[in-house]
């Protein structure tokens, strides 16, 4: 007997689909202009009918909506200390082996990256060479490529007035360098945190 053909998408699937970030589907959904439902543990899923709905009424042309395959989540690690880096790359790769991980070593470098790779994702250092983190992320929101995209200000510097700068230049979260390995997933919106990933900013 064939398996019953797939009717929910997660929210990175749906992504793929419409060819926009998760953060966008979840935008979308928040505001009501696609429909989802809520599974116990809290994450979205959508309907592939609504979807093809949706994406009709937009213009969109959907690709074979019967068997979706997710998009690998792009994370962009902005910092000039290459150790850390190393050791973000290392447990974001250990919760799921399929995330697309890059690295930069200061704001330049982010900005050439960004276009081509297109991240989900982006965690910055504040204190960095040439360009600080919070211009970067002002930056990096203001641009069409990442402006739907998560912003988390990474770094042992997290003083009221950085973290009130980092807000108003579109950060989405922000945590100290110290924080756990679960704690850095969690506000970066991996693993399990992917289902609403603003939803895990603090402040």
């Amino acid at each position: 007997m064939p398996p019953s053909p797939k009717k929910y998408v997660t929210s990175l699937e749906a992504a793929g689909l419409l060819m926009v970030s998760p953060v966008t589907i979840r935008e979308w959904a928040r505001k009501g202009l696609l429909q989802s439902v809520s599974t116990a543990g809290g994450h979205r899923r959508f309907m592939l009918d609504q979807l093809q709905q949706f994406a009709q009424a937009h213009g969109i042309q959907l690709e074979s909506p019967a068997a979706p395959g997710p998009e690998p989540l792009r994370v962009l690690f902005v910092d000039d200390d290459s150790v850390f880096t190393g050791y973000l790359r290392e447990i974001v790769l250990a919760a799921d082996s399929r995330i697309n991980v890059k690295t930069a070593m200061d704001g330049f470098r982010a900005g050439q990256l960004t276009e081509g790779f297109r991240p989900h994702v982006v965690a910055l250092d504040i204190n960095m060479p040439g360009i600080n983190g919070i211009e970067v992320c002002r930056r990096l929101r203001a641009s069409p490529v990442t402006a739907n995209c998560r912003l988390v200000i990474l770094s042992s510097s997290l003083s009221e007035e950085n973290i009130a700068a980092a807000q108003d230049a579109g950060a989405d979260a922000w945590i100290e360098k110290g924080a756990s390995r679960a704690e850095i997933l969690s506000v970066l919106g991996v693993a399990g945190a992917l289902g609403n990933p603003r939803a895990q900013a603090i402040g």
